[in-house]
């Protein structure tokens, strides 16, 4: 990535001094040598990761130039989407074909000599489009040799895919604050007491929500309307 040596020998050399030491039966062992890793803690850390994140940002980038990886267009005009990178996660979108995913697979190969990093497939799931065919699907998991998944998990507490029904995709936040109002209903608490538990318990739940999608009007009604029962 053309770092200068000099730097390369600094965080070498913060790699290569790490100790550890395991409390067994309150007895502290001997200190050894870690094969990798930064010690806990280190300020370094966290630059380091996206140093890396920056790499891999660039192998992909480099592969869409050369048109080895292909993501997707919101529309025509707008630019093409091969990843997405948030906190350890990565996202990555590609062409669901034999030639495709060994593309994608060399590059991240490519990404593992120069970066020493290792990807871990295990942990790693494929999600497929509708449009594309069973055959396809069973082409690129022989290819990456990952595991297929139909359906996405939560993320952060949000859905991972939002379809054409928000109000289905949000349902469980207005669920989750009818539970609470449930839960405290059976407490007394003053005028006071229910003014703090709207402002810093029941409108939290939806804020992060809401500062990532734009939700349906009833349900905000809807959530209004159980905080001024309440």
């Amino acid at each position: 990535m053309g770092f200068a040596i000099d730097w390369i020998d600094c965080v070498f050399r913060c790699l290569s001094t790490v100790t550890y030491t395991v409390v067994l039966n309150g007895i502290l062992g001997e200190r050894f040598l870690p094969s990798r890793g930064l010690r806990q803690g280190d300020p370094l850390d966290p630059f380091l990761f996206l140093v890396c994140s920056k790499g891999l940002s660039s192998f992909l980038r480099q592969g869409s130039v050369g048109n080895r990886v292909h993501g997707f267009r919101i529309n025509r005009y707008a630019l093409e989407i091969t990843h997405l990178l948030f906190a350890d996660d990565s996202l990555i979108f590609g062409e669901a074909t034999t030639r495709g995913a060994s593309n994608l697979k060399q590059l991240l190969q490519e990404y593992s000599e120069c970066s020493g990093q290792l990807i871990n497939y295990d942990k790693s799931r494929l999600f497929f489009s509708s449009n594309v065919h069973d055959d396809n699907h069973a082409d690129v998991k022989h290819v990456l040799n990952v595991d297929h998944t139909s359906c996405l998990d939560k993320y952060f507490g949000l859905p991972s895919i939002v379809g054409q029904n928000k109000r289905e995709a949000f349902q469980h936040l207005l669920e989750r604050v009818h539970s609470r109002v449930s839960n405290w209903c059976a407490h007394p608490l003053s005028q006071g007491g229910k003014e703090v538990f709207i402002k810093f318990v029941l409108q939290a739940i939806p804020v992060y929500a809401m500062s990532v999608f734009l939700l349906p009007n009833t349900l905000c009604r809807d959530l209004e309307r159980v905080l001024a029962k309440f």
